[in-house]
């Protein structure tokens, strides 16, 4: 566990010494998406998020980062036929893994193929790097991240630009998502941490619950955490998920897409910091380097 530690550093420093590499290119805003516990809805409110940003007009794509248990494609009533696994192995292309997904979000299904990345010869991660460099047109990566503290979403995490933490206002989602803060805190990953509070009963439950965990971020972790706003509980969420259909396309002027619109609003005032990316390659060459 040190040495993994000592790795994620060196990363963070990595990250932050290629930032000062100005490209006139256009930025890839990227963010990682973690929850400290499963079941407070995270991927439910990455896929609406991505849509509400798709309909502002930002060019998005979802990379599936749940190595144990990968369910975008679950969440959209969407079955790829071909994964990332696929396109290493397998001979297939990567725009043949690349699912269309409602509004016209794009989604990468990575489950387990990120981790054999680093399985591939050098010829064969550069052919992967060719492919990932035709996926040109993306404003915003979203990484859907599983649940809890792990050194695979650690890593994602050094990999963004900036953290959306995801929690309910239940008092156990609460402190583990506290404990995503820690470990980001003592890895001293200096990113930009942002907090979504979903199944809140009101826009004061959802300030409140992020208050809370603001004092306590500031005076114990010295974290300056940002809140980007909450999501209703809304009974026409669960009646969305139980469909296969984001709730934001079902019923687009219900309190929580009116949440997720505002939410999408936040994320638009994007101020990157650290490393700079322009291209998809780029993209693939740091996932390359998250488990090298």
């Amino acid at each position: 566990m040190r040495d993994q530690a000592e790795c994620l550093r060196n990363l963070v420093r990595q990250r932050e010494s290629e930032g000062l590499h100005k490209s006139p290119l256009k930025e890839i805003k990227i963010y990682t998406v973690a929850s400290g516990k499963g079941g407070v809805g995270k991927t439910n409110v990455v896929v609406n998020t991505a849509i509400a940003l798709q309909k502002k007009g930002y060019r998005v794509m979802i990379l599936d980062a749940d190595l144990g248990l990968a369910n975008v494609d679950v969440v959209l009533g969407i079955y790829p036929k071909v994964t990332l696994r696929d396109v290493m192995f397998d001979g297939k292309k990567l725009r043949d893994a690349v699912v269309r997904g409602p509004g016209g979000i794009r989604i990468i299904p990575g489950g387990s193929g990120m981790l054999e990345m680093t399985k591939l010869n050098s010829n064969s991660q550069k052919a992967l790097m060719n492919q990932f460099s035709e996926i040109d047109d993306i404003d915003i990566l979203l990484i859907d991240t599983g649940a809890g503290i792990s050194m695979n979403q650690l890593s994602f995490i050094t990999f963004a630009q900036e953290v959306i933490l995801v929690t309910t206002p239940e008092p156990t989602a609460i402190t583990d998502v506290y404990s995503v803060m820690k470990i980001i805190s003592e890895l001293k990953i200096d990113r930009k941490i942002k907090l979504i509070v979903n199944k809140a009963s009101s826009d004061k439950m959802g300030k409140l619950t992020y208050a809370k965990l603001k004092k306590t971020a500031k005076s114990f972790l010295n974290i300056e955490l940002e809140y980007l706003g909450y999501v209703a509980d809304d009974s026409r969420v669960g009646n969305s998920v139980m469909k296969q259909v984001p709730f934001i396309i079902n019923y687009p002027t219900c309190l929580a897409s009116q949440c997720i619109d505002n939410i999408a609003e936040g994320i638009t005032g994007f101020s990157a910091k650290g490393a700079k990316i322009t291209t998809m390659s780029e993209v693939y060459n740091r996932l390359v380097k998250i488990f090298g």
